[in-house]
């Protein structure tokens, strides 16, 4: 039977290439010059239609039914169910991002439109797996991270096949029965996932990580106003106003450089400002920048999830943006992430350094880059003494207000708020070393007293360290 099938095939073949010669000597009639496969062959017997589409079609379907293919288990079941021939489109994501897209699955396609879903263990069906992803505020959800998934949604079925890479990448397979569809569905999920997924309106960092919006950060700080006043313009009011200037065709992006000595509370002030803005906050910091695109790709993202707010922490050391230092490839990078070909529209950026003049001046001394750099200093009397008491509100103490902490405020000149805390945190372990329970007044000045001798201690220089020390002081190292 196999053999009769094969011969008949080839005697077709023969048959199309005599007329194809054929057709070298009399005239082609176009039937359809929208159809370029199918036309008509002027012969002395009359005209010969012929559809090389169909024909080849027909080919292959007659050796399949004769042959048919050794499918797997899973192929059987996805051609089944999807009626037809399949078609694989499929994208891949990092560990992360790829997560987060799979959970968003969920609420993409609806429930009712779920047909099966099943994983494979050789021939017998098993369960999908799922993994757990924590969401910041929202709390830890589930999503499905490899395993199998037939929709049927308005007529249309499609298969779904979720897998993790030995790399931790994420992949994401659509089969249909048509050519080309699976990339169409692709692009709707994607496209969703960024207009409505769990990313927006989320804080989170540049590696996919969800933080808390804390609550708590405004009663650890001790606002300076008039700072305080200044960042309510520049990026609380301005996050507001940005669809306003957007509307009228006027650009709406921002930058801020908050610059001053390490513990001064820059960061607590980025905090308080991601807890209040409630949009969109990504957080870039050095240790984060892995390789080139980093950045790149972290305003990219930041731009489809506009409106957004970007905090940049210690941008003097994400990537040295310098142009003293011989190499410099991060630079680059912010310059066109933050005025490039791309307009960063609806991005307010948030930056914090402690040496402002290790910032290129193309970042810093440039509007539409950074439109303002503000001073932080070190806290002032009534600041420490805030600083303090809010410190003291979560710990047992006698010691609430008046002259003690009106004292330790006074003799704490010249402390950062991170100085401060450690004064507290100091005054915390002599309590519990000497079995007491609450925090007193000289339990605050010992503390006092230890972090101003550890301050000193950081700037002297290691006794004997650059001395001769006689015949022994040589160190052999193999």
């Amino acid at each position: 039977m196999d053999r009769r099938v094969e011969d008949a095939l080839s005697e077709l073949d023969d048959l199309l290439e005599e007329v194809r010669a054929l057709g070298d000597d009399v005239d082609y009639m176009e039937e359809d010059s929208n159809d370029a496969s199918t036309f008509t062959v002027n012969t002395p017997f009359g005209k010969f239609e012929v559809d090389l589409e169909e024909y080849e079609a027909k080919k292959k379907a007659a050796k399949e039914k004769v042959n048919p293919p050794n499918f797997s288990l899973a192929r059987k079941m996805t051609r089944e169910f999807i009626g037809g021939e399949d078609h694989m489109d499929f994208r891949y994501w990092n560990n992360n991002l790829g997560s987060l897209i799979k959970l968003h699955i969920d609420d993409f396609y609806s429930p009712k439109d779920l047909v099966k879903e099943f994983d494979l263990e050789g021939k017998m069906e098993t369960q999908a797996t799922y993994g757990n992803l924590q969401l910041g505020d929202q709390g830890s959800k589930r999503f499905i991270q490899s395993g199998y998934r037939f929709y049927e949604r308005d007529g249309e079925r499609f298969a779904i096949i979720l897998s993790q890479d030995q790399d931790g990448d994420q992949r994401i397979v659509f089969i249909t029965n048509t050519e080309g569809r699976g990339v169409e569905l692709l692009d709707e999920l994607e496209e969703d996932f960024y207009a409505n997924g769990p990313l927006n309106g989320a804080f989170f960092d540049m590696s996919y990580n969800f933080m808390k919006r804390s609550e708590m950060v405004d009663e650890l700080l001790a606002w300076n106003p008039t700072i305080r006043s200044q960042l309510k313009k520049d990026v609380l009011d301005f996050l507001r106003l940005m669809p306003i200037l957007g509307d009228r065709g006027l650009p709406n992006s921002r930058g801020v450089i908050l610059s001053g000595a390490p513990g001064t509370g820059k960061t607590m002030y980025a905090k308080s400002l991601a807890a209040e803005a409630e949009t969109t906050t990504i957080l870039i910091s050095a240790e984060m920048i892995q390789q080139r695109h980093d950045v790149k790709t972290a305003f990219k993202l930041a731009r489809r999830l506009s409106p957004t707010l970007v905090i940049i922490e210690d941008i003097d050391t994400a990537g040295t943006v310098s142009r003293k230092f011989t190499d410099h490839p991060i630079l680059g990078e912010y310059l066109q992430a933050m005025d490039g070909m791309e307009p960063n529209n609806g991005i307010v950026i948030l930056a914090t350094t402690n040496h402002t003049e290790n910032i290129d001046p193309a970042i810093s001394d440039r509007p539409g880059r950074f439109d303002r750099i503000i001073e932080v200093p070190l806290p002032d009397k009534n600041q420490r003494k805030q600083i303090i008491q809010n410190l003291l509100r979560n710990m047992p103490t006698k010691v609430h207000t008046g002259k003690g902490i009106d004292s330790i405020a006074s003799k704490s000149k010249g402390l950062s708020g991170a100085w401060i805390r450690e004064v507290v945190q100091t005054a915390m372990i002599e309590v519990i070393s000497n079995e007491r329970e609450e925090i007193e007044v000289a339990d605050l000045e010992f503390g006092l007293k230890d972090v101003l001798q550890r301050r000193g201690m950081a700037y002297k220089p290691t006794p004997g360290l650059n001395q001769d020390s006689g015949r022994n002081s040589e160190v052999s190292v193999v």
